[in-house]
């Protein structure tokens, strides 16, 4: 059961001694429930048509806002539009204190972010010298490795010519062989 602002268990005994429900005690006269519990009574929840007309009706007037120190007229010029909207009423203090409520939690949200930031910040120069660091690594085995395959290539070079002077010394060997084997069997 949901409880209302009314008086307590106890004083709707004394209240109410006959023992009716406790709907008989919303009907304590005014002078006993206290100024400071009425004024403290928690409002209904916003409902999202109402979020969304509130976020409509604050973008209209929020240059009116800002202009006026005193603006209680426009929080009530601005439930009325509200209610034109949406067909439910809500107080200018209503609209007063939501928009208060959701500019703070907004800054509240936004600082952890901007911590956020600023360590995401730090990382991101620590990723930057890491990759930069890489990227020269990278370009020293680049480099390591064309002298590399320079110096394979001479060498092929040199083994294809030291191919080509074995293969002509062969030739040489085998005219010489061939003349030797002609003048001994001639």
């Amino acid at each position: 059961m949901v409880r209302g602002p009314g008086p307590g268990p106890c004083l709707s005994a004394v209240l109410n001694p006959t023992g009716a429900s406790s709907m008989a005690a919303a009907e304590v006269p005014g002078y006993l429930v206290s100024p400071q519990t009425e004024k403290h009574r928690r409002a209904r929840n916003w409902t999202d048509a109402e979020m969304r007309g509130l976020m409509l009706v604050w973008e209209e007037f929020f240059d009116e806002l800002k202009q006026t120190k005193r603006n209680a007229k426009v929080y009530e010029k601005m439930a009325s539009k509200l209610f034109e909207m949406t067909g439910e009423r809500r107080l200018g203090e209503e609209i007063k204190i939501k928009i208060t409520n959701m500019t703070f939690q907004y800054r509240s949200e936004e600082r952890p972010a901007k911590k956020r930031k600023a360590q995401s910040g730090h990382l991101q120069r620590k990723k930057l010298r890491l990759l930069e660091a890489m990227l020269e690594e990278q370009r020293r085995l680049s480099r390591a490795m064309e002298e590399t395959c320079r110096e394979v290539r001479r060498v092929l070079d040199q083994q294809n010519i030291l191919q080509v002077q074995s293969l002509q010394l062969q030739e040489r060997m085998m005219s010489l062989l061939e003349k030797l084997i002609a003048k001994s069997s001639g």
